[in-house]
């Protein structure tokens, strides 16, 4: 098996369509994640995004914890914001006062800035965060309403 490269998508103009050939034949309703996924694909394919480093939990049935290592960040250097279902996380550190507390003879701890994006689907919610440890919690829910909830449809 093959993995495909940026250059893949951008020569051959691959799209997650040319995975899932017939999914209209089978699937209503997906043009809008499908959409979502060939975005998200096509923006992942030239951008690095181990850094910082993350684990997503599911915690519950409903409930999921994204878990992000910002060692030397503080609350005042990240900003956390949500639109159109799009989670993102940004850090960014004060460079100008570093030194003065002495010169560096290794500098390990990564202090660059950081753009982490996450989409959500449309009924997860973020209930808070919080920065503790050098570890920034974020806390999301899935709350479905009740008519997309599972139900019995009766026969007449």
């Amino acid at each position: 098996m093959s993995t495909l490269t940026k250059r893949d998508y951008q020569d051959n103009g691959l799209s997650l369509a040319n995975f899932f050939p017939n999914l209209e034949s089978w699937a209503v309703g997906f043009d809008r994640p499908m959409r979502l996924l060939d975005e998200m694909s096509n923006a992942l394919m030239g951008r690095n995004t181990s850094f910082p480093p993350y684990d997503i939990k599911q915690v519950g049935n409903d409930r999921y914890q994204i878990e992000m290592a910002v060692a030397g960040f503080t609350k005042k250097d990240l900003k956390i914001e949500l639109h159109n279902n799009q989670l993102t996380i940004e850090g960014s550190r004060q460079t100008g006062s570093e030194n003065q507390d002495g010169s560096y003879l290794y500098k390990g701890i990564a202090a660059r800035q950081f753009r982490q994006s996450f989409a959500l689907e449309d009924h997860v919610k973020v209930i808070g965060s919080e920065l503790r440890d050098g570890i920034l919690n974020i806390e999301l829910e899935r709350d479905l309403p009740e008519e997309k909830k599972p139900r019995s449809i009766e026969i007449k």
